[in-house]
């Protein structure tokens, strides 16, 4: 193996823990399940934030949603830019030597914080074209370490439905029947629930597609032998309760890594992760150093404990994680921050008065407009609709006994120490992260804010 080893980073946009080597036995996923049986298959990897561009700086920048200053979208009206002073993978592996690109959905900005060697003009849910882009940029930097970004356009939402109409080059249909259709829990079991299902179980497979292609690059270039290879997502699944959401339906996502120098295969990780921690992972793995300063990571590298099968991986390091949220678009301002540990999750919603707004393409959706126009739909799924659209300005989840997230327990006296702890940790999170909405929370009379 090279002393500069090298990394292809796949992502897909907006993708949950639907394929068979998540348990799914529906969806048709052979390329993924395939990875997953080589390499390590992360079952508590978590989005550090639920909403495309930020989690996608989010990851590039080791950086949490609220403090590398991208905090909605960067496209169109949103405008929002990550801060210029801060560190990127693409601008500290370039800084070393590495070849960088960028193929397909990039989602941040500005370029001088994400200064890619090269982002070819290529369809973006095309497999061949992805698989010939990246397999172009590997023969043209053949001499050097490399970090290649692919950004799959599956499975978001399309101009009509999940652009399933159309076949781009690579792509082999695979349909699903609506009522083969696993509804998740917080969703109502509804026809048009299950239209929208399948239609995005189709974008899932056509995503799965996309990986096999370019891993297949990878082996043709003949450098797989150095390379880590990730494949994950921005966040979770498009629909109401996910998607821009607090609940673990929207950070919960997956998270697949072959390495070359493991020891073992079909290894099943416990580690409570997030996003964050993939900066100073790649960065440790490609051998460079973190940065330092106002730029200082908060994540931690997996590395060490990539093979550690057990339910407790390291010495206790993983065993809680951190998310945030600011915005979606302009219009999606939702801030909250959270603290997921192994049984329980506290919510602080900053913006706890507001009704729980929802993304444009979610609230457009034929599932959303179904359950909107009917006025007999009470529960999403295992929640009250009510409860989704007026959250409480704290809350405290038994996820073990309720992963539906659907009885907050912020009230309850049993739990006083549990909800005391982890408010002073998430207290104590925000002020490390130095966020900006800690001055929102001093003017509503937080103590220790």
């Amino acid at each position: 193996m090279k002393d500069k080893q090298s990394v292809l980073f796949l992502i897909a946009d907006d993708w949950s823990r639907i394929a068979r080597c998540y348990g799914n036995e529906v969806i048709h996923t052979p390329n993924i399940d395939a990875l997953a049986e080589e390499g390590i298959v992360f079952d508590y990897a978590f989005c550090t934030s639920p909403s495309c561009a930020v989690s996608r700086a989010c990851i590039l920048t080791g950086q949490h949603s609220h403090t590398h200053g991208q905090y909605g979208h960067c496209h169109g009206i949103h405008g929002f830019r990550t801060h210029e002073f801060m560190q990127s993978i693409p601008k500290i592996l370039k800084a070393n030597g590495f070849a960088t690109a960028c193929i397909g959905k990039k989602h941040v900005e500005p370029p001088n914080v994400y200064p890619f060697d090269y982002e070819p003009k290529v369809n973006a849910r095309s497999p061949t074209d992805m698989a010939e882009k990246s397999l172009e940029f590997l023969d043209q930097y053949a001499d050097r370490p490399f970090y290649l970004h692919v950004g799959s356009g599956h499975p978001h939402r399309a101009g009509q439905g999940y652009g399933n109409e159309k076949i781009h080059s690579g792509i082999v249909p695979v349909g699903y029947k609506p009522s083969d259709i696993i509804v998740p829990n917080f969703l109502p079991d509804i026809p048009a629930v299950r239209e929208d299902l399948a239609d995005y179980y189709e974008s899932v497979s056509r995503w799965d597609q996309v990986v096999g292609a370019v891993l297949e690059a990878l082996d043709q270039s003949g450098r797989a032998d150095e390379t880590l290879v990730f494949v994950t997502t921005d966040h979770a699944m498009p629909f109401t309760g996910a998607k821009a959401s607090s609940f673990d339906s929207g950070h919960h996502c997956p998270l697949i890594i072959r390495s070359p120098a493991q020891q073992k295969q079909g290894i099943r990780n416990k580690a409570l992760m997030n996003w964050v921690d993939f900066c100073p992972t790649i960065l440790e793995w490609c051998g460079t150093n973190q940065p330092e300063g106002s730029t200082v990571l908060y994540g931690k590298s997996i590395l060490p404990i990539l093979e550690d099968e057990s339910h407790s991986p390291g010495t206790g390091e993983w065993e809680e994680t951190f998310f945030s949220h600011c915005f979606h678009e302009v219009t999606n301002y939702y801030p909250y921050r959270v603290l997921r540990g192994r049984r329980y999750k506290y919510v602080r919603n900053l913006a706890h008065q507001l009704t729980t707004p929802l993304p444009s393409d979610l609230f457009r959706s034929i599932s959303w407009t179904a359950i909107r126009q009917d006025p007999n739909i009470a529960m999403l799924g295992q929640r009250p609709e009510k409860g989704f659209l007026y959250q409480d300005r704290e809350a405290l989840f038994d996820i073990q006994n309720d992963p539906a997230e659907s009885t907050n327990l912020i009230n309850d006296l049993q739990l006083t120490n549990v909800i005391d702890d982890m408010r002073e940790k998430v207290i104590a999170f925000r002020k490390k992260t130095k966020d900006p909405w800690l001055e929102q929370s001093f003017q509503e009379g937080e103590l220790g804010a």
